[in-house]
This record gives structure tokens, sequence and C-alpha cells, in this order.
């Protein structure tokens, strides 16, 4: 695979040098612009071995015979509701959430929202759990995030920064205050 994309590599450099060969460029000229060349093509190959693996790591999880995130539902019975209050979902343990917002940033997405400290404790450092799951209900990412001084009785507004995850991918989300 790596003799492939040297032999690519050359070629592409034998294709564009001739475009920067000029008689007013000097050897040590073309020898800068062909390294950082081979820079540039060596970061679009990592980059790009970064993106099989995500590629294969989801179609592993899309793939029948994985088990599935369990969901918290009783045959017979409707699904519970989370309450809500003051337009907040309660996440547990005193916690609420509003305002959960996924929105594209570049290759990733910003995660936004409110999060209201019903609890008896004050928290300097409130660290929460986000799962995100995708229209299949596979788990897509599991990550945690933290809010600073988040004392009792108080409403904080929150930012994070998910990397690796498109938007489009996202089904639905849970919250929850980390153990």
């Amino acid at each position: 695979m790596k003799e492939k994309k040297r032999r690519v590599f050359i070629g592409v450099v034998t294709f564009i040098v001739p475009f920067f060969l000029e008689n007013t460029l000097g050897a040590q000229d073309v020898d800068n612009k062909l390294n950082m060349l081979e820079i540039v093509v060596s970061n679009l190959v990592a980059r790009v071995e970064s993106l099989e693996k995500r590629l294969n790591a989801l179609e592993k999880n899309i793939s029948p015979g994985i088990s599935k995130a369990p969901k918290k539902e009783v045959w017979g019975k409707e699904p519970a509701k989370p309450a809500l209050k003051d337009g907040f979902e309660d996440i547990g343990k005193g916690f609420f959430a509003r305002n959960v917002r996924f929105n594209p940033f570049s290759d990733n997405v910003l995660f936004t929202g409110e999060i209201a400290n019903r609890s008896e404790k004050n928290y300097r450092f409130a660290k929460f759990t986000l799962e995100i799951y995708n229209d299949q209900d596979v788990l897509v990412k599991k990550e945690e995030f933290t809010i600073p001084d988040l004392p009792k009785e108080s409403i904080k507004a929150f930012e994070s920064m998910l990397i690796g995850v498109e938007a489009g991918l996202i089904g639905r989300y849970v919250i929850q205050p980390a153990n």
C-alpha cells in the first residue's frame, strides 16, 4: 500500500514540477517546493487513512449482530416522558437541560445548551456524559463534558466541540450526570 502511495506521489510530483520550473527558479527553490508538496501529500494521506478507520468503525456498528444500546422501554406501557419544568428536561440527580442544539462547525459539531442545578449541592465542576445515537439507534459517540462553577439553584449555558461527529448522524441524544 505504501509503495502504491509513493508511486502516486512521484507521479503527482512529476506532473506538477514542470509548472514550477521557470528560468528564474533555482535548484534550492525547486527543492523547497518539492519538500512542501511532499508534506502536503503526506498530510492528505494521513487524513484519508483516518477517515478510512472511522468509516470501518461505523460500518462495524451498523452490521447485523452488533448489539445496540438498550432502550429504556417496558412492553405494554407507554414510554415514560422526561419531566419538563420551565422548558427544562430532567436528566437525573437534580439536573435539568434545555435548549440543547447540535450545530455543524466545519467537520465537527458544536454542542450547546443550558443546565440547571436543582440539587442540594454546589458543584465546582459538574461532569456530564453525552451519548449520541443515529437513526438506527446505534451508539455513535459517548463523550464527557464539564461545566465549571454550577452552584445549586443556578442555570448555566454550556458549549462543547464534538470532534468527528457529523450533525446528520444524530438521531437522538442522552445527557446524564457522570458518576
